[in-house]
């Protein structure tokens, strides 16, 4: 059986963390996504302490979105993005944690793929590959920033994270899973109703994702976890009940995605 994750945070922010992420071990979930930035005043190590404490685990850390875009410009705003990276992987790496997910750009801001982005991404290839962590591109807007980093990139450490939510409302032509599939090493599952530009983070089964399909893709792939990006959209349920909801939807597709795999595979 796979692990179950919980991206964090997902809502309620009023509620203390230590109390949001008990929350989030009652439930069922085994490991939680945190971002490696400052949150709301929380420095990403010691909410990575707090995580830990909960008794959950930490398999995938979240790289900040907010500058990916100086990534691809001369300068020092795009130096300093590289050493920022650089500083994460190496802080990751020290935790035991495998997965460190970023961007490739930022929203709508697309300076052209190039050598000076290629080259920073891989001086952090280098400091991954010593670290034991993986620099997985997640797919958002632009798939070819993508397809560039693995065209150009000869390193195990240059993986993918699968954003469901993201290929069903920004690139609902392409399939990314199908592209980067088997470089996979984390994702994040969430659902929306697939209008253009409209990254709703709903509950999986409030949207229109075709999820019986999609988690038999996913388990075909033999995933190690499986990690919800979800939101609370303040729909009137309490924080324990839309935990259970959220890990009872997970389990349910999980679990039957891999046991008609696990069936296929015997025949």
């Amino acid at each position: 059986m796979a692990y179950l994750g919980q991206d964090f945070p997902f809502g309620f922010m009023s509620i203390p963390a230590g109390d949001r992420l008990r929350a989030v071990k009652a439930a069922g979930f085994d490991e939680a996504m945190i971002h490696w930035q400052e949150e709301n005043g929380k420095d990403a190590k010691e909410r990575y302490d707090q995580v830990i404490a909960a008794g959950l685990g930490v398999r995938t850390v979240h790289f900040s979105q907010e500058r990916m875009a100086d990534l691809w410009r001369e300068g020092e705003a795009g130096d300093n993005l590289e050493a920022q990276l650089i500083q994460a992987i190496r802080e990751t790496g020290e935790r035991g944690i495998e997965n460190l997910v970023t961007h490739t750009t930022r929203r709508l801001e697309t300076p052209p793929p190039n050598v000076i982005g290629l080259r920073r991404m891989a001086r952090a290839a280098e400091a991954a590959e010593k670290a034991g962590v993986n620099i997985a591109l997640e797919n958002t807007r632009f798939l070819q920033y993508n397809q560039y980093l693995f065209d150009h990139l000869d390193s195990p450490r240059i993986t993918f994270c699968y954003d469901c939510g993201h290929a069903h409302c920004f690139t609902p032509g392409c399939d990314p899973l199908s592209l980067f599939g088997s470089r996979m090493t984390a994702m994040h599952l969430h659902d929306n109703h697939g209008i253009q530009d409209q990254d709703e983070h709903l509950l999986i089964g409030e949207g229109n994702i075709d999820l019986s399909l999609l988690f038999s893709r996913l388990a075909a792939l033999r995933p190690v976890s499986y990690n919800l990006e979800s939101r609370y959209r303040g729909n009137g349920m309490g924080l324990e009940e839309y935990l259970a909801v959220a890990h009872g939807r997970l389990k349910y597709y999980v679990d039957r995605a891999e046991r008609m795999f696990s069936r296929a595979e015997a025949r």
